[in-house]
């Protein structure tokens, strides 16, 4: 399960930072697929940023076999469960995630990785904290 928490911490940070440079680079255009969606969207930089370095800190810390990774990876787990939430709500409330375009397939991708992903995060890290405080 380490090795599993391992390459799925450093999977999530890199793949931020490709996602949103492929953003920005415009490789992958964002466009207003309904009103104000290039806005909404848009806003995620920051936040998606916050769980790149979480998720950076879980992987190295897990990596060096320091407690601190439990902090650090209950942090992305949380992360990622309310970006998926929130970014699964959004689709449903606008029709998006009935579009079955390439795009919204990639992002239904990501809703569903942020939420199993951010499950096991969950599940992983606590029980990782309690041997922590049971030594």
């Amino acid at each position: 399960m380490r090795t599993l928490a391992l390459g799925l911490t450093g999977f999530t940070t890199v793949g931020i930072v490709t996602y949103w440079s492929l953003v920005f680079t415009r490789i992958f255009p964002v466009t207003d697929l309904v009103p104000g969606y290039r806005t909404w969207f848009m806003s995620f930089p920051l936040a998606d940023g916050w769980i790149a370095v979480v998720s950076l800190l879980a992987f190295l810390f897990l990596l060096k076999n320091n407690d601190k990774a439990a902090l650090f990876g209950l942090l992305t787990g949380s992360s990622l469960i309310f970006l998926g939430l929130y970014a699964l709500l959004y689709g449903i409330n606008t029709g998006l995630l009935f579009n079955l375009n390439t795009d919204e397939i990639i992002e239904i991708g990501i809703k569903m990785y942020c939420l199993t992903v951010g499950s096991f995060f969950i599940v992983y890290f606590w029980n990782l904290a309690r041997e922590m405080l049971a030594r």
